[in-house]
């Protein structure tokens, strides 16, 4: 059976003073050889680099917000436009292909006539939040067959 040796109070503290003068010496020691300022060197160090990092991811966080709001407004916008270019009740307006990219709207397909070409241009045009129309439309009399 093990045996527990009882201190007493004043040798309690004899050996606590014991323990905190080696801990006192090694500190001493340390700071003496430099090796406590370079770990605070290598600690802000260490901070700065994590504040860039923070800094950076913050900064893509807000790229990729920014790049899903003009995604949103752009599909947005697309729809707008295939909604307007429908209540035209025009065939060859309906089948027309509508692109958005930063509000830049793009029409493709093939329509009968240029004053139908011209209308599909101003209808894309007036709805809100473009900011200008591509037309990639070609005029075909024959376009419905």
């Amino acid at each position: 059976m093990p045996m527990i040796r009882r201190f007493t109070p004043l040798q309690a503290i004899a050996i606590a003073a014991l323990v905190l003068a080696v801990l006192g010496a090694g500190l001493v020691a340390l700071w003496q050889s430099g090796a406590l300022q370079q770990g605070r060197g290598w600690s802000q160090g260490l901070a700065h680099t994590l504040d860039a990092s923070g800094q950076r991811a913050s900064q893509a966080v807000e790229r990729a917000a920014q790049s899903n709001r003009q995604r949103a407004d752009d599909d947005a916008i697309t729809s707008q436009v295939v909604d307007a270019l429908a209540a035209s009740q025009s065939p060859d307006l309906v089948a027309l292909q509508v692109e958005t990219s930063h509000a830049m709207v793009t029409l493709r397909g093939t329509v009968s006539s240029q004053p139908l070409l011209d209308r599909a241009v101003a209808i894309a045009g007036s709805v809100l939040g473009v900011h200008g129309v591509f037309s990639l439309i070609q005029v075909h009399a024959d376009a419905l067959g």
